[in-house]
């Protein structure tokens, strides 16, 4: 494949920006590729072969006293052990793959759509402190942070990540489905967390959040961080009906909350939360920040796929430009626009 169709506006002009900077690269990104891919699989059936031989043994060396579902049961635990070990392995040569098709063909797209980075490892990190205090996101032990873009769209600035956060702590607590946690890890939000900067400092902490009917007590008695805040009430029904606000100033979170942005919030929530509905998002304003928590089960920014030849790239950057487009069309919703590609 050494063309580029495009099929979105935010495409436009970049086939021949493909043509002239990725396709001469795509043979030995392919090369790379089945390099990559040589190594997960022998590290793989390894693995497997290492759990078979250790079930085997237990075979040979079992007395064989509790009879054929014991011996099943002495093959198949070592064999599982051996298929998570072998999948595990094969997922970090995925992403080793991954890495270097990204390193190959992201800078290209920054540089055609302007004033725009990627950084794969997240280096620069997030402010997810500011987050949890805000009461955006929950309280996490564990942050796997990736996909860092930092940019400015309609002369304003945002930088986003994809994000996995992880509760280790045995403390038992309410989730969002006010079912009481156990002592087991939690992951507590797994998606997008988006900064974005307000052209005026907002002295008071506004939290977006969710409105769970009779669960809003449980949640804030449960550790629901902002909730405890004053509620602030819109009067705006559409909105009402999928949020409740909470601020340490009332006043002030009126004057942001204008029935514009409301608006805007709640169109949002409708067309960019996928499956999950508005369910799936929650926001605040601090200082000279706005930062939102859209919730996703799909990979962000995802490239190459270790098993798929590099020449196949195309639907990859198709969905590269769907996800960069997201950030702009959340972007231009704010500011009133109609939706955008």
């Amino acid at each position: 494949m050494t063309a580029f169709t495009e099929r979105s506006p935010i495409e436009t002009g970049f086939s021949s920006v493909f043509a002239e900077r990725i396709a001469p690269r795509l043979n030995a990104l392919e090369e790379k590729r089945r390099a990559v891919l040589a190594v997960a699989r022998r590290h793989a059936a390894l693995a497997l072969a290492a759990g078979a031989g250790l079930g085997l043994l237990f075979l040979l060396f079992d007395s064989g006293s509790d009879g054929l579902a014991g011996a099943l049961v002495g093959f198949g635990v070592p064999l599982a052990f051996g298929g998570v070990a072998a999948l595990l392995l094969w997922k970090r040569q995925d992403a080793k793959w991954s890495g270097s098709a990204a390193k190959e063909v992201m800078p290209v797209v920054c540089d055609f759509l302007g004033d725009l980075t990627h950084d794969r490892d997240a280096l620069k990190g997030f402010p997810l402190e500011r987050m949890q205090k805000l009461g955006v996101i929950r309280r996490f032990t564990r942050a796997d942070v990736a996909n860092r873009l930092e940019g400015t769209h309609r002369d304003v600035r945002f930088e986003l990540v994809e994000a996995k956060l992880i509760n280790d702590k045995g403390q038992s607590s309410m989730n969002a489905d006010n079912d009481r946690s156990d002592s087991s890890p939690r992951t507590q939000f797994k998606g997008i967390l988006m900064r974005v900067g307000v052209p005026d400092p907002i002295p008071a902490r506004i939290l977006i959040a969710r409105d769970y009917g009779p669960g809003n007590k449980l949640i804030s008695m449960f550790g629901g961080v902002g909730r405890d805040l004053p509620k602030v009430e819109t009067g705006h029904d559409a909105f009402e009906r999928l949020f409740e606000v909470h601020s340490d100033s009332p006043d002030i979170a009126k004057q942001v909350l204008s029935p514009g942005f409301l608006d805007s919030f709640v169109k949002i929530a409708e067309a960019e939360s996928g499956r999950r509905g508005a369910k799936g998002l929650e926001a605040g304003f601090h200082d000279e920040s706005f930062f939102m928590a859209l919730e996703r089960d799909a990979d962000f920014l995802a490239l190459g796929k270790l098993t798929a030849p590099a020449d196949e790239i195309e639907e990859d950057l198709h969905g590269v430009f769907d996800d960069i487009a997201t950030a702009r069309r959340i972007i231009g919703r704010l500011h009133g626009d109609h939706p955008e590609r």
